[in-house]
């Protein structure tokens, strides 16, 4: 196994996010979406780590965004983060262990933060989640520095540097009489949060004008720094999470209540 950078032969397997076996006509226009993200951002500095194995196959990855370009979840500066550091999605969520991947891609992501910041941060979780788990990092010396529930934020620093600091989210609803207000906060560096806008889009649609759709793309640093969030879902005001990609009835559903309320 080795770790390279991001050429164009791997390029299909980070866009979809390891999905590679798993494609379809609404993945196709995810990728087409995260891809655009991935070339426009590493212009701007943006490196992403992808293990190989021994016969050249990927089987993982990891960004290196540097903090200043706006990243999930903090603020800060002088730091590289790490929003998604994944395996192939089937083993991840077989919960399989000990390959050395995620260590392989993280000495990877520290050498690459060394020729220009002063540590990496990452936003992790500390819960049973697949994804981004806390006890992963702090076995390789990452130590927390905010923390809000199970969201947890961890630092490892080679210089003295200041901690990032937790986003906060800043919203207020402004309703609209008689109709359905959506306010959806989206993010192209995630395929499920790109999915999600999609289908948002789609079902509002079927309602025509009885409901107001508002989206953020936080995508673009000014919207992110000023709603200090990287995704959320409303409808009219109502926070809404299903733990993944919001299902198409899910919506209807939520529309359809938020309806009889208006």
């Amino acid at each position: 196994m080795e770790v390279v950078d991001l050429t164009y032969e791997y390029m299909n397997f980070v866009s979809v996010c390891t999905h590679i076996d798993d494609q379809n006509e609404e993945t196709d226009k995810i990728v087409r979406v995260r891809e655009a993200w991935i070339k426009e951002s590493m212009v701007k500095g943006l490196k992403v780590k992808v293990a190989v194995d021994d016969n050249g196959k990927p089987i993982g990855f990891a960004h290196c965004l540097p903090i200043e370009l706006g990243t999930w979840g903090m603020s800060g500066k002088d730091l590289m983060t790490i929003p998604c550091l994944t395996r192939q999605y089937k083993r991840v969520y077989n919960r399989e262990q000990g390959s050395g991947v995620g260590r392989a891609l993280m000495k990877a992501v520290e050498a690459e933060a060394k020729k220009t910041k002063k540590g990496v941060a990452v936003l992790c979780y500390d819960n049973d989640f697949w994804f981004m788990p806390y006890a992963f990092f702090k076995k390789l010396g990452y130590k927390e520095v905010a923390r809000q529930g199970n969201t947890v934020i961890v630092l490892k620093a080679w210089e003295k540097v200041d901690p990032p600091v937790m986003h906060k989210l800043n919203y207020k609803f402004k309703p609209t009489k008689g109709k359905v207000v959506v306010d959806v906060f989206w993010h192209p560096i995630c395929s499920t949060s790109i999915c999600e806008i999609q289908r948002v889009r789609e079902v509002c649609a079927e309602y025509g004008d009885r409901v107001i759709l508002n989206e953020y793309n936080c995508g673009v640093k000014d919207i992110l720094e000023k709603h200090q969030t990287s995704r959320a879902l409303f409808f009219n005001g109502k926070y809404k999470c299903w733990g993944y990609e919001a299902p198409r009835d899910g919506l209807r559903k939520e529309i359809e209540k938020a309806l009889t309320q208006s």
